[in-house]
């Protein structure tokens, strides 16, 4: 079965599943390269929300909802359920649970000296993601029309403030990658709109953050985001109309579970294995078994998982 949504653009969808394996690169010991994946994500968010608006903005937040919070709970209070039962397998988790309640309901936390990292550790971008969702929900309460205007200059709002306030949960937030949410939404609006003029309000908003909060060349937003942005402008702009085979749109509807699920993956093959270490071949067949057993638990949880639950709580909470 496809995705819910007959709206989609396939070539979103491939999207998704490059930008997932680029995050699987980061983790696969041989690798270690692949950190756009993560700009390409958030460029993508910053799109989806103003076309999937478009039409109808009814129930946003639920939906958005119900498409996060089941895999990422159930992985969540997995990961936690491993670091109280057999906490050596895991680096720098503990079965705290502070850090279990702060991840549950997306408040960044400092976990255990190492940084913003929720329990399930790539979750610090879902941290980010569901800002961005209720600043985008209460824009489209404000002004529908202007959503995507008003969600970059409540973002740049929190952005500035987040820079004085001595606050951890806030410093999270000023990050230059915020603005990729911005840029996302400018592609729509250049793509399917033609509307340059809040196009460059909206760019402006960006060039303001930074202007008053110093950036230099290697700024991620820099190297990263507007490559990346660049990338997308141009996948989407060639082909929006496209459509893909029904395996390639699988593997990008199951790309949110292999993106949250690949590292633990990885990291118990090369446990277990240890060939990461071993010579070419062994490297080499590492490489292949991780590639597929990330995929299919990805295809299986999203098909016998994630696709019916979110199903029944649309019936259930969305009229």
């Amino acid at each position: 079965m496809l995705p819910l949504n007959n709206n989609k653009i396939d070539i979103i969808e491939f999207s998704r599943f490059v930008a997932a394996m680029l995050v699987m690169c980061v983790h696969i010991p041989v690798f270690g390269f692949g950190t756009f994946g993560v700009d390409i994500f958030f460029i993508i968010s910053g799109f989806v929300m103003m076309h999937s608006t478009e039409r109808t903005s009814s129930n946003f937040f639920k939906k958005r909802l119900i498409r996060i919070l089941p895999n990422y709970y159930i992985f969540t209070l997995g990961v936690f359920i491993l670091a109280l039962k057999f906490p050596h397998l895991l680096n720098n988790t503990t079965a705290d649970l502070n850090h279990l309640l702060k991840s549950l309901f997306f408040i960044p936390f400092n976990k255990n000296e190492t940084g913003h990292f929720p329990i399930l550790f790539l979750g610090w971008t879902l941290n980010l993601e569901m800002l961005f969702y209720s600043i985008f929900a209460l824009s489209l309460m404000i002004n529908k029309k202007y959503r995507g205007f008003i969600s970059s200059y409540i973002l740049l709002t929190i952005f500035l403030i987040s820079a004085y306030i001595n606050s951890f949960p806030l410093k999270a937030y000023n990050d230059f990658i915020i603005f990729e949410f911005i840029l996302g939404m400018i592609i729509y609006l250049i793509i399917f709109k033609k509307n340059y003029i809040e196009s460059f309000l909206m760019l402006l908003a960006i060039i303001i953050g930074c202007l008053f909060h110093e950036i230099n060349l290697n700024n991620r937003l820099l190297t990263y985001g507007l490559p990346s942005m660049i990338i997308m402008f141009l996948m989407i702009l060639k082909f929006q109309n496209l459509k893909l085979s029904k395996l390639i749109l699988m593997l990008g509807a199951g790309s949110y579970s292999l993106y949250l699920t690949h590292p633990y993956i990885i990291q118990f093959f090369d446990r277990f294995t240890n060939w990461f270490s071993g010579d070419f071949l062994q490297k080499s067949l590492s490489i292949f078994l991780c590639v597929i057993l990330t995929n299919t638990f990805a295809i299986l949880t999203y098909k016998y998982y994630e696709l019916p639950i979110r199903r029944y709580f649309r019936k259930k909470l969305i009229k």
